[in-house]
């Protein structure tokens, strides 16, 4: 599966510091809110400098579903007929990308601390809710493959965690 993520880990790896926090934006996870109310922006080797990153991980099923309905409505697709190219492995995309993609991203640049908390945190970061969906999503059940990395790490809510211990642990759950 990672062969499908090249673009997203070749990107610029960006962490906004809102408020002395320094907090890894995970695409369809808030990222539009907390870079609205970023103090500054940390690129690539910049990342390196903070003892400890707080990272938001989504519930993965409902993080899923919206990201493919999100996608599909961009791009004026139909949801079923995307969801079936998705499991073939014809079609890949950030917004339903497993969170843990982001992790993989960030351990290039950075190899210390991370926090990582529920996406109900939010509102400690900011109070801004840019692009709150209000479109009605058809419901789909989510892609195993692409969720169950991410289920792993939610067990891992509001604990401070070697990056590199969760890179290990889960490398090979994406085989």
């Amino acid at each position: 599966m990672l062969k499908h993520w090249k673009k997203l880990l070749s990107s610029e790896c960006k962490v906004f510091e809102i408020k002395g926090t320094a907090v890894l934006p995970i695409f369809k996870v808030g990222s539009t809110s907390l870079r609205h109310s970023a103090d500054r922006v940390y690129v690539n080797d910049e990342i390196s400098k903070f003892d400890l990153v707080h990272v938001l991980i989504r519930r993965p099923e409902e993080r899923f579903v919206s990201g493919l309905n999100e996608y599909c409505q961009q791009n004026n697709l139909d949801i079923h007929k995307t969801l079936d190219d998705v499991r073939s492995g014809l079609i890949s995309d950030r917004h339903f990308a497993p969170q843990y993609m982001w992790l993989l991203h960030l351990y290039k640049f950075y190899k210390g601390m991370i926090r990582i908390r529920p996406f109900d945190a939010l509102n400690e970061y900011t109070e801004l809710h840019k692009k709150k969906s209000t479109m009605e999503k058809v419901q789909v059940t989510a892609l195993e493959q692409y969720i169950l990395i991410d289920r792993m790490l939610t067990k891992h809510y509001d604990t401070d965690i070697a990056l590199e211990d969760i890179i290990r642990r889960y490398k090979n759950v994406l085989s």
